[in-house]
Protein backbone atom coordinates (compact mmCIF):
# COMPACT_ATOMS: atom_id res chain seq x y z
CA UNK A 1 0.00 0.00 0.00
CA UNK A 2 2.84 2.35 0.92
CA UNK A 3 4.20 1.70 -2.51
CA UNK A 4 1.23 2.45 -3.97
CA UNK A 5 1.63 6.63 -2.98
CA UNK A 6 5.48 6.53 -3.66
CA UNK A 7 7.52 5.79 -0.30
CA UNK A 8 8.95 3.08 1.13
CA UNK A 9 9.79 2.24 4.32
CA UNK A 10 13.04 0.07 5.55
CA UNK A 11 13.18 -2.70 7.58
CA UNK A 12 14.66 0.05 11.11
CA UNK A 13 11.37 2.22 9.90
CA UNK A 14 9.29 -1.08 10.09
CA UNK A 15 10.54 -2.04 13.63
CA UNK A 16 10.40 1.24 15.17
CA UNK A 17 7.22 1.86 14.48
CA UNK A 18 5.63 -1.57 16.10
CA UNK A 19 7.76 -0.70 19.12
CA UNK A 20 5.82 2.70 19.15
CA UNK A 21 2.76 0.80 19.74
CA UNK A 22 4.50 -1.47 22.44
CA UNK A 23 5.80 1.13 24.44
CA UNK A 24 2.14 2.61 24.58
CA UNK A 25 0.63 -0.71 25.50
CA UNK A 26 3.35 -1.85 27.90
CA UNK A 27 3.25 1.72 29.64
CA UNK A 28 -0.30 1.79 30.31
CA UNK A 29 -0.14 -2.18 31.73
CA UNK A 30 2.69 -0.75 33.93
CA UNK A 31 1.16 2.10 35.57
CA UNK A 32 -1.86 -0.55 36.05
CA UNK A 33 0.47 -2.93 37.78
CA UNK A 34 2.31 -0.23 39.85
CA UNK A 35 -0.82 1.35 41.48
CA UNK A 36 -1.77 -2.77 42.40
CA UNK A 37 2.08 -3.41 43.56
CA UNK A 38 1.57 0.28 46.02
CA UNK A 39 -1.28 -1.56 47.94
CA UNK A 40 0.37 -4.60 47.89
CA UNK A 41 4.40 -4.47 48.32
CA UNK A 42 6.74 -2.37 50.18
CA UNK A 43 8.85 0.42 48.43
CA UNK A 44 12.22 -1.70 49.18
CA UNK A 45 11.06 -5.21 48.19
CA UNK A 46 9.50 -3.49 45.02
CA UNK A 47 12.97 -1.42 44.15
CA UNK A 48 15.35 -4.32 44.53
CA UNK A 49 13.13 -6.22 42.21
CA UNK A 50 13.37 -3.41 39.49
CA UNK A 51 17.16 -3.46 40.12
CA UNK A 52 17.39 -6.74 39.15
CA UNK A 53 15.26 -6.85 36.30
CA UNK A 54 16.04 -3.95 34.65
CA UNK A 55 18.85 -4.87 32.95
CA UNK A 56 16.60 -8.07 31.34
CA UNK A 57 14.34 -6.00 30.32
CA UNK A 58 16.71 -3.56 28.45
CA UNK A 59 18.74 -6.60 26.84
CA UNK A 60 15.10 -7.68 25.98
CA UNK A 61 13.70 -4.43 25.10
CA UNK A 62 16.49 -3.58 22.32
CA UNK A 63 17.71 -7.20 20.87
CA UNK A 64 13.73 -8.28 20.20
CA UNK A 65 11.79 -4.98 18.68
CA UNK A 66 14.64 -2.96 17.51
CA UNK A 67 17.50 -5.07 16.22
CA UNK A 68 15.81 -8.13 15.80
CA UNK A 69 12.86 -6.98 13.70
CA UNK A 70 14.83 -4.95 11.96
CA UNK A 71 17.38 -7.36 10.68
CA UNK A 72 13.73 -9.26 10.07
CA UNK A 73 12.70 -6.77 7.51
CA UNK A 74 16.41 -6.69 6.16
CA UNK A 75 16.57 -9.54 5.22
CA UNK A 76 13.04 -10.55 3.70
CA UNK A 77 14.05 -7.15 1.70
CA UNK A 78 17.45 -8.83 0.20
CA UNK A 79 16.70 -12.43 0.44
CA UNK A 80 14.21 -14.78 -0.97
CA UNK A 81 11.47 -15.47 2.10
CA UNK A 82 11.98 -19.66 1.03
CA UNK A 83 15.30 -19.20 3.05
CA UNK A 84 14.57 -16.24 5.62
CA UNK A 85 11.42 -17.84 7.04
CA UNK A 86 13.14 -21.59 8.25
CA UNK A 87 16.13 -19.56 9.73
CA UNK A 88 13.75 -17.24 11.70
CA UNK A 89 12.09 -20.53 12.87
CA UNK A 90 15.26 -21.46 14.75
CA UNK A 91 14.52 -19.01 17.17
CA UNK A 92 13.12 -21.16 19.95
CA UNK A 93 15.93 -22.91 19.98
CA UNK A 94 18.10 -19.95 21.28
CA UNK A 95 16.06 -20.70 24.40
CA UNK A 96 16.92 -24.44 25.02
CA UNK A 97 20.79 -23.11 26.60
CA UNK A 98 18.98 -19.96 28.04
CA UNK A 99 16.38 -22.14 29.78
CA UNK A 100 18.83 -24.12 30.82
CA UNK A 101 21.43 -21.70 32.25
CA UNK A 102 18.88 -19.24 33.54
CA UNK A 103 16.01 -21.83 35.47
CA UNK A 104 18.10 -25.23 35.41
CA UNK A 105 15.68 -27.01 32.67
CA UNK A 106 17.47 -30.25 31.16
CA UNK A 107 16.27 -30.34 27.45
CA UNK A 108 15.62 -33.90 26.57
CA UNK A 109 17.35 -35.56 23.57
CA UNK A 110 14.34 -35.29 21.34
CA UNK A 111 14.50 -31.67 21.62
CA UNK A 112 18.84 -31.23 21.43
CA UNK A 113 18.16 -33.95 18.05
CA UNK A 114 15.62 -32.00 16.90
CA UNK A 115 17.57 -28.94 16.84
CA UNK A 116 20.55 -30.03 15.68
CA UNK A 117 18.01 -31.28 12.39
CA UNK A 118 16.68 -27.73 12.44
CA UNK A 119 20.15 -26.07 12.08
CA UNK A 120 21.47 -28.69 9.61
CA UNK A 121 18.14 -28.30 7.21
CA UNK A 122 18.58 -24.21 7.45
CA UNK A 123 22.17 -24.36 6.71
CA UNK A 124 21.39 -26.43 3.75
CA UNK A 125 19.00 -23.90 2.51
CA UNK A 126 21.35 -21.46 3.04
CA UNK A 127 24.17 -23.00 1.17
CA UNK A 128 21.41 -24.56 -1.52
CA UNK A 129 20.98 -20.71 -2.08
CA UNK A 130 24.82 -19.38 -3.06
Amino acid sequence: MIAHAGESIDGVTAAYQRILGGVLVSGLFLLIVKRKELVLNSQLERRNRWRRALPWVLANGLSGPALGVSCYQWALKTTPTGVVLPIVALTPLVIVPFSHYIEGERPTWRSLSGGVLAVLGAVALALSRA
